[in-house]
């Protein structure tokens, strides 16, 4: 089971809106057109116009006709001579009514568009050559969301229970959150940073990068699991933080 925190995803997701559009002011026209490895039909453009639609077309309550292909390649063909400025322009004009569905609709929906907010600013850190990786309280609350989702899928599956761990900085020991998800006897136990175990069960991570983080127990069974998202074929090759001096 996952709890909910103490905490208000709409306040997060509206510091995370006011940082994305501040990292990519000022960008170049050619770092706006580099394509995003994590989403190769999209230029980073593209992906601040896809975020910035979805506000716009669920505050609207458009919501595609089943096709979420045909959905986000509207709001990109929309906003696609837009400047940055613009496509701000327009996400503080939406972003209020947005955050405040999130508020009502509750904590596991708040996370969930914040997580997907925050993949999405992952896939352009790595595209800009910056390090993506984070471990505070917008990526925890994110997380949540990833881990209801990985145990509705173990419940669906029928295959037991599974233990998750946060590890700590150097990844050597266990962080003070454990999760137990799901019934009956646990199947395995995964333990990994919190920004690998997001970016694992969001659709970043390879089958073989997700076999490779510390398991016990029946990894080849639950691994698989792990993302209700397709793997990518090949790694999305995140810079890492720098080595301590």
């Amino acid at each position: 089971m996952v709890p909910e925190r103490e905490v208000d995803p709409a306040v997060l997701y509206e510091q995370e809106r006011h940082a994305f559009v501040a990292l990519l002011r000022g960008r170049s026209a050619q770092e706006l057109a580099t394509t995003v490895s994590a989403t190769p039909a999209w230029t980073v453009h593209d992906v601040l116009s896809h975020v910035v639609g979805i506000t716009a077309d669920l505050n609207a309550q458009r919501f595609g006709s089943g096709d979420s292909d045909a959905w986000t390649a509207g709001q990109i063909a929309a906003r696609r001579v837009a400047s940055i400025d613009e496509l701000a322009a327009e996400w503080d004009r939406e972003g209020p009514q947005f955050e405040s569905g999130l508020r009502l609709f509750g904590y596991q929906f708040g996370a969930h568009y914040l997580g997907d907010l925050l993949q999405h600013v992952g896939d352009v850190h790595v595209t800009l050559g910056l390090v993506p990786a984070r471990d505070d309280l917008a990526l925890a609350v994110a997380l949540d969301f990833y881990l209801a989702a990985f145990e509705q899928t173990l419940a669906a599956r029928g295959v037991g229970a599974v233990g998750v761990a946060v590890s700590d900085g150097d990844g050597d020991g266990d962080g003070d959150e454990h999760w137990h998800l799901g019934e009956g006897t646990v199947r395995a136990t995964v333990t990994a940073p919190r920004w690998d175990l997001f970016r694992a069960l969001g659709g970043r991570r390879t089958l073989g990068e997700i076999g490779a983080l510390r398991w016990s127990g029946d990894r080849d069974v639950i691994a698989p699991l792990v993302s209700q998202y397709p793997a990518p074929a090949s790694p999305l090759h995140e810079p890492t933080v720098p080595d301590r001096p």
